[in-house]
């Protein structure tokens, strides 16, 4: 038996779908896109990856395609697992992985990228998989991007990324010229799209034991030699074959995965395969783009696939104007809801809302609930031979079995389980907020009188405040309650006239923050949000800082690239910027041209600033690693001379434009190139004097010297990382972290005005330890939850529903205690940790 389950579909939160085929004895696989938030599904459902062996990757490769994968892979080679084969059509795949350069690194795990010809065969034990390389320009066949030394350059990248052996102490990643060397040059964006036909190995049919004794064989390795389909010699000459004493032969029903990524592909798809053999094939999954129309066009080649001898072919379709617009997250999102009944105007109800296609779902009889929106492509019925029985809608819980039949006796065995439930705020509230008996908190005023409201920014009273979302607030690794650090801060500026704009900064981005923005507003506030998005600033290089800020490039670009004015302004260590560039050449080169960057470096308060490494030019390359392998002793890349001086053009002209007084660094107590900062803002044109000064922490030890009495001295506001609890005080050191109380007396030191705590561990992901904490000098606090909207002003409210807290949470808490009870049965690591925990 064989299963696939849908892991994500295309909703607010998780863009694209990735399947799971897990097999009867345990193997698993996975098939499409790892997206942002893939990883956190799987947490959500409990679904455990030790035994996953590869990933198919589908479609194209953008970022929004696999902007998951980085994540997924350092959390597995984390789990122990020894190996992993990433399969793709195209040797892009090698030019993506070496990008991850400067912030992936694991030592342990064999990363093979297995790069597979257009019909070229994957075959192990259970599975046999034949790949579909379609060009979406079928008249250009050039497939390869880069000439053999180029292959071999990131050939040699990606084995330095992932060696089998951990590094010596003496290692220096900015010596290494793997990690530092230029990569190739992207002529024209590589258009083709990886698609996969999944052949299931037979399964040999029952061994005829009585048959065989009346053969004449003897028990014991004749009898092996049978089962394994070889015919045998009996001692008096008689031979005896393997049709003789096995059952027939069982057969499983293939699967097609088909990825189109937009409507120009459809043509070549046409091409590819209208001569397909559809003999044997029972379902079909269609992972559609969100630019692939729902016409006659794309169900003219869908028709191709509807004729099999064995049965009916049942089809399975992913498009976001098909598949509902479900909450991905739903324990994060029960958090947000009762943390909203005891704060209502703190917290966006998150949106369901879709628009669907009414082509689709008038043609195929589908249910729709009451008020939905509906838009349609043609106004003619969809013209298909598809019967509305053996169409589906892929989502999350569709699963498809697979069993074995015998051919010419029994129709193929594909059972299609589960079906989209009906979903209700005001049920939810019922179920879960009502009982815990909230003052205040009734259906009415949390959810019906809440419904699309956006508490962002919504008032003439807000418009003149600083307003903090806390869009994740965990750290490592994305949870059930916490995805990973992320905070948007909104400064408005008064101009003479009294016309008020905003200036939005993004302090770090970890995976996912795209999918918290449009999970928690419309699409005309993610308009505005990005319009008035000015800056993003990243603090340092590890990945659940950093790994949603492609998306937001990508996202801004799509609201400002026809402004000639507008531009972003991005803060980060030079390393990044270095993976910035070299992607958006693979993805979309027009948006840098709208992107200022400055290194973290170059507003450091100090009057030495490190150099950066020299990239080493790729014709260079051989030689360096000649000439290292003759020496006993490495040569040292060079440093690039220039970058040590500040760039002060770029800086004043960040300062005009964005109206600040001042920005400054201070090197953190955390990794190399990590970074504290403080930046003070003016506020009002008609005076001078009014500014307001923000200071982030990023991830740092307490730096009393350098942040609080240095560059974050007397800020108005103080964001701080509170990662562990107080008697965690040696993992705080170890991991060079903060404890709660040790963040309060930065901004005690500080003096600072304001205090949000945030990055918090996931080992306690519903509630930070809210007592037994020092006094906080500042005149309000409060801990960050995400989707927690703030208003500067009113940031100390929340002190007053403390006692409620843990009262809220008793739901989640009981449930992960029984989870822990019933796993640690089969997982000694959970049993020892629920042992330390009691």
């Amino acid at each position: 038996m064989f299963t696939f389950i849908p892991i994500t579909h295309p909703t607010s939160d998780t863009k694209h779908p990735l399947l799971l085929l897990q097999s009867a004895h345990g193997e698993k696989y996975f098939f499409g896109k790892i997206g942002e938030g893939s990883q956190r599904s799987l947490t959500e459902r409990k679904i455990r990856i030790s035994k996953l062996k590869d990933i198919f990757l589908t479609g194209e490769l953008n970022w929004s395609d696999i902007g998951g994968l980085p994540g997924m892979i350092l959390t597995i080679a984390d789990q122990g697992k020894s190996n992993l084969v990433l399969h793709y059509g195209n040797d892009i795949l090698n030019y993506i992985v070496s990008t991850w350069r400067y912030f992936v690194f694991r030592f342990g795990i064999d990363l093979n990228n297995h790069i597979m010809e257009d019909k070229e065969v994957y075959k192990d034990k259970a599975i046999t998989v034949k790949s579909f390389n379609v060009l979406k320009n079928s008249v250009n066949n050039e497939t390869e991007v880069f000439n053999s030394f180029q292959k071999g350059v990131l050939g040699s990248i990606v084995s330095k990324m992932f060696p089998k052996h951990a590094p010596t102490d003496r290692y220096d990643p900015s010596s290494d010229p793997h990690l530092n060397v230029e990569l190739p040059n992207l002529e024209a964006k590589v258009e083709v799209s990886t698609n996969y036909e999944i052949a299931f190995n037979p399964v040999r049919g029952k061994f005829k034991l009585e048959e065989a004794v009346k053969l004449g064989v003897p028990k014991g390795p004749l009898f092996a030699k049978l089962t394994k389909g070889q015919k045998v010699t009996l001692d008096n000459g008689t031979v005896v074959t393997p049709e003789q004493v096995l059952e027939k032969e069982r057969h499983f029903a293939k699967v097609l995965i088909l990825d189109i990524p937009d409507d120009s592909y459809l043509n070549a798809f046409m091409e590819s395969f209208k001569d397909y053999d559809c003999a044997e094939l029972g379902m079909v999954y269609y992972f559609l783009g969100d630019d692939v129309t729902i016409n006659d066009d794309l169900f003219r080649f869908i028709d191709i696939f509807d004729r099999n001898d064995y049965g009916k072919v049942k089809h399975m379709v992913s498009h976001n104007k098909i598949s509902p617009n479900t909450v991905s997250f739903f324990g994060s999102a029960l958090t947000t809801l009762k943390l909203k009944a005891l704060q209502v105007n703190n917290y966006n109800l998150p949106r369901t809302d879709r628009v669907f296609s009414k082509d689709f779902y008038d043609r195929f009889d589908k249910p729709l609930g009451k008020g939905t929106s509906v838009s349609e492509s043609q106004e003619r019925p969809l013209n298909t031979v598809i019967e509305k029985d053996d169409i589906h809608i892929f989502a999350q819980n569709k699963k498809v079995i697979f069993e074995p039949f015998h051919r010419n006796e029994e129709p193929m065995k594909c059972e299609i389980t589960g079906d989209v439930p009906a979903f209700s705020w005001q049920k939810i509230f019922e179920e879960h907020v009502k009982p815990l008996e909230f003052p205040l908190a009734n259906v009415d005023t949390v959810i019906n009188d809440q419904l699309h409201v956006n508490n962002f920014n919504n008032t003439a009273e807000k418009r003149r405040h600083v307003e903090i979302i806390s869009l994740g607030t965990g750290s490592a690794l994305p949870s059930k309650y916490r995805n990973v650090v992320s905070t948007l801060v909104k400064i408005p500026y008064a101009h003479a006239d009294g016309n008020i704009i905003n200036r939005n900064i993004m302090l770090d981005a970890g995976e996912n923050t795209l999918g918290t923005i449009h999970r928690m507003f419309s699409q005309l506030a993610v308009k505005s949000i990005f319009q008035d998005l000015k800056m993003i600033y990243l603090s340092h290089l590890h990945a659940d800082h950093h790994l949603g800020i492609i998306s937001l490039l990508n996202e801004w670009y799509k609201y400002n690239k026809d402004d000639e004015m507008s531009y972003i302004y991005v803060v980060t260590p030079w390393q990044y910027n270095k993976f910035v560039h070299e992607w958006l050449a693979l993805e979309n080169k027009g948006i840098l041209k709208k992107i200022k960057y400055i290194s973290c470096e170059h507003f450091i308060d100090d009057s030495f600033v490190r150099m950066q490494t020299q990239s080493v030019p790729l014709a260079e390359f051989d030689e360096i690693l000649k000439e290292n392998s003759n020496h006993e002793v490495r040569r040292k890349l060079d440093l690039d001379r220039d970058s040590s001086y500040r760039d002060v053009d770029q800086i004043r002209k960040m300062y005009d434009d964005l109206s600040i007084e001042y920005f400054q660094t201070c090197r953190a107590i955390h990794c190399d190139w990590a970074y504290s900062n403080s930046i003070t803002f003016r506020m009002d044109e008609n005076n001078e004097q009014n500014t307001f000064k923000v200071s982030y922490s990023g991830d740092t030890r307490p730096n009393i010297e350098k942040f609080s009495l240095g560059v974050g001295y007397n800020s108005d506001l103080l964001i701080h990382e509170a990662t562990l609890e107080n008697q965690l005080i040696d993992d705080a050191i170890k991991k060079k972290h903060c404890t709660i109380n040790e963040a309060i007396d930065v901004s005690n030191e500080m003096n600072a005005r304001k205090l949000i705590l945030t990055h918090f561990s996931q080992r306690y992901p519903k509630l930070p330890q809210l007592d037994n904490n020092i006094d906080v000098k500042a005149k309000e606090f409060c801990f960050a939850f995400d989707s927690m909207i703030v208003d500067y002003e009113r940031i100390g409210e929340q002190q007053h529903i403390f006692p409620l807290l843990n009262k809220a949470f008793m739901e989640e808490k009981k449930q992960e205690e029984d989870f822990e009870d019933v796993e640690s049965i089969h997982d000694p690591e959970i049993k020892l940790k629920k042992q330390k925990k009691n």
